[in-house]
């Protein structure tokens, strides 16, 4: 997962493995609906969703749509779906004051999960929080810094190798472990304060990759970690001769104190 811009997070594609980017307000909607696999097409999504759903009589089999679409209704039954609707909004009263999901008054003042700064929220997203379905925060930056607490990056090949060998040297270890809400670490050490981290050769060596591993590095640093770094081809040619370099870095901590 990676940043792309001021409101988007950037991860993989849970069908096809591409990477894709996703808006913090779209990803903020599908983690209230407890909805956490992302895809970077409706192809993708479909495939998905009609591998789930066997049998002809599903209107997404095998990836086609073959239901009727809205745009090929009849003019007549357009009608009759917006007057039953408009039915349903008078009979429920959603439309009017308190169960109007755009009414400005009835404020309910609530702490940001994030910064604890007090922020006022309409009736609609009271009765959200209120039920669990979502958290309070303040502005977009807090929503991002929440996006980043859930949404959790399935673990690579070389990822795994390195969860394998740490644990048969009973290291133990947190993984993805959220920093200061401004980044994930691949491993943490919390007994060392040690942070390992597992570079893809093809990913890590993208200029905006780069950049964003010497911030990453500093701030690592900034907050006292000790920090190593291991190469896909190097975790895939011996994953043991990394963790003994961990472990090097483990004996050195212990001498000292």
């Amino acid at each position: 997962m990676k940043i792309t811009g001021k409101n988007e997070i950037g991860m993989f594609c849970k069908k096809c493995r591409k990477h894709t980017s996703k808006t913090v307000k779209y990803l903020r909607r599908r983690i209230r609906d407890n909805k956490l696999e992302f895809y970077c097409s409706r192809k993708c999504a479909d495939k998905v969703h009609s591998e789930k759903m066997k049998g002809v009589n599903n209107p997404n089999y095998e990836g086609k749509w073959h239901g009727e679409s809205p745009s090929e209704w009849s003019v007549e039954k357009r009608k009759i779906a917006v007057e039953k609707m408009r039915e349903t909004v008078l009979r429920n009263g959603s439309n009017k004051g308190e169960n109007n999901g755009r009414w400005a008054g009835g404020f309910t003042v609530f702490d940001c999960v994030i910064c604890g700064i007090k922020t006022k929220k309409r009736p609609y997203i009271t009765r959200l929080i209120k039920s669990g379905e979502q958290k309070p925060t303040c502005s977009e930056g807090c929503t991002l810094k929440l996006a980043r607490r859930n949404i959790k990056q399935e673990r690579t090949s070389i990822e795994v190798k390195m969860a394998e060998e740490l644990q048969k040297r009973d290291i133990d270890y947190i993984e993805q472990y959220n920093l200061g809400d401004k980044f994930r670490l691949d491993f943490l050490l919390p007994e060392y304060g040690i942070v390992i981290e597992c570079d893809g050769d093809y990913w890590h060596n993208l200029p905006e990759v780069k950049t964003r591993d010497k911030s990453k590095n500093a701030y690592i640093k900034a907050c006292g970690y000790s920090l190593c770094r291991f190469w896909e081809s190097e975790i895939n040619e011996s994953v043991e001769s990394c963790v003994d370099i961990v472990l090097a870095e483990i004996n050195e901590i212990e001498a000292i104190s």
